[in-house]
């Protein structure tokens, strides 16, 4: 068990250029499973849920209030390539805050800090709206995330330079 903790490498008003770092990061990874990636909101009026379920019917919702029959809502869908998760992401970012993750991935191996591949903690994460992992604070900004292993603040930064990036805040505790 564990949390990964998750290091900001961009943050930026235009969707584009952090779906572009993103693919950037997901090519210095490992495959593990390329399924392994879903969009996430949180609808906390009807108004919200209705225009995120009508962007994509095929999103799951899970109510969480009162008795688990109330709003809010966590809305998800599964993704499966990047350009359904660009077009998704896009849609739903013009509605509220949200995120992409893609999980079950692999971090290289990096000899010269001397970390092993790293497949637990590894995760990449496209915020939209916010500054945080969880999305909970709106932002005119979209951030991007690497997710990994707590306390390999090298193999952060290691990630962003192989992309042309920098890590561009503190870390916060992941999932």
């Amino acid at each position: 068990m564990g949390n990964t903790c998750a290091w900001p490498v961009l943050r930026t008003v235009d969707l584009a250029e952090a779906l572009t770092l993103a693919e950037k990061l997901l090519a210095v990874s490992f495959w593990y499973r390329p399924d392994g990636c879903y969009l996430s909101a949180w609808a906390h009026d009807d108004d919200v849920l209705r225009r995120l379920t009508q962007a994509h019917p095929g999103a799951s919702v899970e109510l969480y209030g009162e008795g688990h029959t109330a709003l809010p809502a966590s809305v998800s869908l599964g993704v499966s390539d990047l350009g359904q998760t660009s077009d998704a992401l896009r849609a739903w970012a013009d509605i509220t805050r949200c995120y992409v993750l893609w999980h079950d991935l692999k971090w290289p191996a990096v000899p010269e800090l001397g970390l092993d591949e790293e497949y637990k903690y590894a995760e990449l994460q496209v915020a939209c709206n916010s500054h945080t992992i969880y999305c909970d604070e709106w932002t005119a900004e979209h951030t991007v995330f690497v997710h990994a292993r707590p306390g390999h603040d090298a193999r952060a930064a290691w990630l962003a330079a192989q992309v042309g990036a920098r890590v561009v805040g503190p870390p916060e505790e992941g999932w």
